[in-house]
């Protein structure tokens, strides 16, 4: 558990350090703290149970840290939490197939809260405006998905669970 701890506090730093540094236009919008979700994983996968409700608190806690929408990271973590634990059930957890499912899961957090703003009028952007937003999100995320799996990697096989 204290593996997971220390990844997700790196994680949340190293957010707020690049979202303090960078502007709203950049090609750098962090997603870490989502993304740490796939590196927590290997801990948990074999309890299901304990891994949604880590991933249920890590929104929470994201929604504290950096949103002001609370509970609402809470659910879309939780749904980010059941496609990681059902696509790893399926397929190697190989650096190929993290890479796959970070666009996947970067894709689904953004479009998410597309539609919930949509709905509730809170952003005025088209799904064109909105698919040209979202490579913003990919180049540091990709950066941040491979120096972790190396780094996680490296630590899971030195301590085998």
């Amino acid at each position: 558990m204290i593996y997971n701890i220390i990844i997700i506090i790196i994680s949340i730093i190293l957010e707020l350090i690049l979202n303090l540094y960078i502007n709203i236009d950049s090609y750098l919008v962090p997603l870490f703290t989502l993304l740490s979700l796939i590196f927590v994983y290997p801990y948990f996968k074999n309890s299901k149970k304990d891994f949604f409700v880590f991933s249920f608190i890590l929104g929470f806690v994201y929604d504290l840290v950096f949103t002001n929408f609370y509970i609402l990271n809470s659910f879309i973590f939780l749904f980010v939490s059941i496609i990681i634990y059902y696509f790893f059930k399926k397929f190697n957890y190989k650096i190929f197939n993290i890479i796959f499912l970070s666009v996947i899961l970067i894709s689904i957090y953004n479009f998410a809260l597309y539609i919930i703003f949509d709905v509730y009028k809170y952003n005025d952007y088209t799904i064109v405006e909105f698919l040209f937003i979202l490579k913003h999100f990919f180049i540091i995320n990709i950066i941040y998905i491979i120096s972790s799996y190396l780094i996680s990697n490296k630590l899971y096989l030195k301590n085998i669970i």
